[in-house]
């Protein structure tokens, strides 16, 4: 699961629309949203990319202490989900040796999620 941080300087109300409109965008599933956070689905089982593995995560918002005016802090988790994960790092258990499947593990597993929320979060800030 890959977590991390980042502050804007908008309110949490504000922040929660724009998050709404930029998963809508990114043809991500809202399953559950509350006052403070937001959980959501996305890709697909039948794909052929690792951009479009399905993933889950949540947002939670919380106000910063410091900072100026109403900062909000933005933490996030996300992961790939179901198979496919499992899928992909026994795939590169077996074929450790021939260096190529782990790192597109890797990159499936790690570096697309992590890049799919910096992409959301872009469009928040």
């Amino acid at each position: 699961m890959i977590r991390g941080t980042r502050t804007v300087n908008r309110s949490i109300p504000e922040v929660l629309d724009r998050l709404a409109t930029v998963l809508a965008g990114a043809n991500c599933e809202v399953v559950e949203r509350g006052e403070r956070f937001l959980r959501f689905r996305h890709g697909t089982h039948l794909t052929r990319t690792a951009t479009m593995l399905p993933k889950e995560g949540s947002i939670r918002l919380r106000r910063s202490p410091e900072g100026p005016g109403e900062a909000t802090i933005i933490e996030y988790s996300v992961a790939v989900t179901g198979f496919a994960s499992v899928w992909l790092a026994l795939v590169a258990v077996v074929f450790f040796w021939a260096i190529f499947p782990p790192i597109l593990a890797w990159r499936a597993l790690v570096h697309h999620p992590r890049r799919l929320m910096e992409n959301l979060l872009a469009g928040v800030a």
